[in-house]
């Protein structure tokens, strides 16, 4: 009887060890790590080269700055809007945007806020960085595909991704919004483990940014949005920022602009209002919404201009228009006119001249002496350009779109004229 039983547990363990397991397997992002090290002191000022990709624009005094999305930033002498002149190349690995105020350049480093002295432009010089402040930040992962596990910070930085198959363990079958994936079965009987672990002014001058940014200042306070986090940096002592705790915001913030004291977010679901008066702790002020969709702010006096956008990954929506918003009583900021436009991206004003990025209809230039019905009011547009974004101030307006950055001089805005274009 007693061997009888010893069989019986025998089959059963055999029988068990060998019942087939199910695993996930599909490509996915797989996390590139640089040491904190070597990360922290990479940057560096290179020989000039051509922009390569579109990314923010940002002038400053007689410069112009190109940031190259999670490379670094761009130096351009334009004295000569006619004839700019490429300076040098600042590497900052993991930088997507950048704002100056006085001889410093602020700029992040994916985790990093690093400060640039940039009162000799040909050469940049690093004199701090603010570890840490940015502790979720991440390069983009290609669309469409997973991240592959968590991330192990101890490994360091994750300065890239690599698509690779990845193969997992699960009690699943099937996958839920998982593109690229596929299950099988095997009867291996041992595991798989995957590597898993605007502009306000005071007596420092300041540079203007374009409407896609998500770094702006506010007198002496750099606000930056980090996934859903609005945090202040005190610049009174511009070499040391001090860092303070941020300010969940509920929305996809996707722009910041800043007007007198108050701070306009541009979300996938409508525009907020922040005031600053209080400048370590904004205060929430006002929404007004809308339908899904991406959504630049700029403003002027007491008008906010608005584009809304469908068709991205993230915004998805249905909504391509220009909204023209009453913000004089920001507490109740009320909806004029809306405009119906292709596909809208940045946009700018500058007097009574408002310019709108159209996306592949290209850039369009309106007369805004009456805001309200400015989109009716169409003067020149340019339908050769995939126009993204737009700086104008002081009669020349620069914009970013895919094959380049163009400069026109709209000192007479029925004549508008094309000065230039930097090639990518």
């Amino acid at each position: 009887m007693k061997t009888k039983i010893i069989v019986l547990f025998a089959l059963i363990f055999i029988a068990t060890a060998c019942q087939d397991k199910v695993y996930n397997k599909y490509l996915a992002n797989v996390p590139q790590y640089t040491s904190y090290e070597e990360f922290r002191t990479s940057i560096k000022f290179e020989t000039p080269h051509e922009p390569n990709t579109k990314g923010n624009i940002y002038i400053y005094n007689d410069y112009l700055f190109v940031s190259e999305p999670n490379e670094g930033i761009h130096f351009i002498d334009n004295f000569d809007p006619s004839n700019p002149n490429n300076i040098g190349f600042l590497r900052i690995k993991g930088n997507t945007g950048l704002v100056i105020k006085g001889d410093y350049l602020y700029a992040n480093a994916l985790i990093d806020l690093v400060v640039i002295d940039v009162s000799n432009v040909t050469q940049p010089i690093e004199i701090n960085r603010i570890k840490d402040v940015f502790p979720a930040a991440l390069p983009p992962s290609k669309a469409n595909y997973p991240i592959a596990g968590s991330i192990d910070k101890n490994k360091g930085v994750v300065t890239d991704w690599k698509i690779e198959e990845v193969k997992e363990k699960t009690e699943d079958i099937g996958f839920n919004n998982c593109p690229n994936c596929d299950i099988f079965i095997t009867a291996e009987t041992n595991g798989f483990t995957t590597n898993s672990t605007q502009q306000i002014s005071n007596n420092t001058p300041q540079g203007i940014s374009g409407s896609i940014t998500k770094m702006t200042l506010v007198n002496n306070y750099l606000y930056v949005m980090e996934t859903n986090v609005l945090i202040p940096f005190n610049l009174d002592d511009p070499i040391n920022p001090k860092f303070k705790t941020g300010i969940g915001v509920w929305r996809e913030v996707e722009t910041l602009f800043a007007n007198n004291n108050n701070i306009f977010m541009g979300t996938t679901t409508g525009m907020l209002i922040y005031d600053t008066s209080n400048p370590d702790v904004p205060n929430y002020v006002a929404t007004l919404n809308h339908m899904r969709g991406c959504d630049p702010v700029v403003v002027q006096n007491d008008y906010a201009y608005v584009t809304i956008r469908s068709g991205a990954t993230r915004c998805s929506g249905a909504i391509n228009q220009l909204d023209i918003v009453d913000v004089s009583d920001i507490y109740n900021p009320i909806l004029e006119n809306s405009f119906p436009m292709q596909n809208p991206y940045g946009l700018g004003i500058d007097g009574n001249t408002l310019f709108v990025c159209d996306g592949d209809a290209g850039l369009k230039i309106f007369d805004a002496t009456n805001p309200i019905n400015s989109g009716d009011e169409l003067i020149k547009e340019y339908k050769n350009i995939q126009a993204t974004d737009v700086i104008p101030f002081n009669d020349i307006a620069i914009l970013i779109g895919d094959d380049g950055i163009y400069q026109y001089n709209y000192a007479d805005n029925q004549n508008v004229e094309l000065l230039s274009k930097i090639k990518f």
